[in-house]
């Protein structure tokens, strides 16, 4: 197993399932202390939390709507009765909506707006304050999103994907401002991963689309921020890593 994030803590917005769980499940293994973030299932938060402290691990569940920026003074209020420190930030928590442009309600942009974009700035902004007190920096990783770069041919998820595009421009941003404290910044960009929203539907034609032939994993997202939270990262910060099987050749 491998121990390079041993010492280290890490907060995952959005933890208790699907991406974020892979995240979370892999930074354990490499060594890290985890704060799961979620607003509901706080059944599955806590399952994971449990599997994490399996492993030896010290591991927290806090409920708090990221979306606001009152929930994210929740979020640290909370976290800072446990935790000291902070040497990783995942922002992976961002509701998503299907729906044509022209019948995109400004309910739907308002939603998508604070939920990808918003909430990553203002855990962010509260996070680099924490990794400020530690001797080597801190590690980064958005969430963000394929269609963030490019508009596929029946984008449908227009806000979404908009308010994606500002997560990189946003990432990229603080990638130059916070250079000179040692903190990187970087994009994880996933393709179609499997969750347990997806149809039957979606399961058919989805493979078919990918040059690999097949949906990926959340541990094979987990993979690519461990990754870039390790000091094999070390000289990597403001880029996007596209983790999607070729789907946009």
């Amino acid at each position: 197993m491998n121990h390079e994030l041993s010492g280290k803590v890490a907060l995952i917005t959005g933890g208790s399932r699907g991406i974020g769980r892979g995240i979370a499940l892999k930074l354990a293994q490499a060594g890290a202390d985890v704060v799961i973030n979620y607003l509901e299932r706080e059944d599955a938060a806590h399952e994971v939390v449990e599997w994490i402290r399996g492993l030896g691990r010290r591991a927290l569940a806090i409920r708090a709507d990221v979306a606001t920026e009152a929930g994210a003074d929740v979020l640290f209020a909370e976290m800072a009765v446990e935790f000291a420190r902070l040497d990783i930030l995942v922002n992976n928590a961002g509701p998503f909506v299907v729906r044509p442009v022209l019948e995109t309600s400004a309910a739907d942009w308002d939603h998508m707006l604070r939920g990808n974009l918003l909430s990553a700035f203002w855990v962010t902004s509260r996070a680099v304050k924490l990794m400020d007190r530690t001797e080597n920096g801190g590690s980064i990783v958005f969430i963000g999103a394929p269609n963030a770069e490019r508009v596929g041919s029946q984008n449908v998820a227009c806000a979404y994907s908009i308010a994606k595009t500002g997560v990189i421009i946003l990432a990229q941003t603080l990638a130059r401002e916070l250079g000179p404290k040692h903190i990187r910044v970087n994009v994880v960009n996933p393709g179609f991963i499997e969750n347990d929203s997806m149809t039957r539907r979606m399961r058919q034609w989805m493979p078919a689309e990918v040059p690999l032939g097949e949906v990926g994993s959340p541990a094979d997202i987990g993979n690519a921020v461990a990754y870039l939270c390790s000091t094999e990262a070390a000289y990597v910060s403001g880029t996007v890593l596209n983790v999607h099987g070729g789907l946009w050749i």
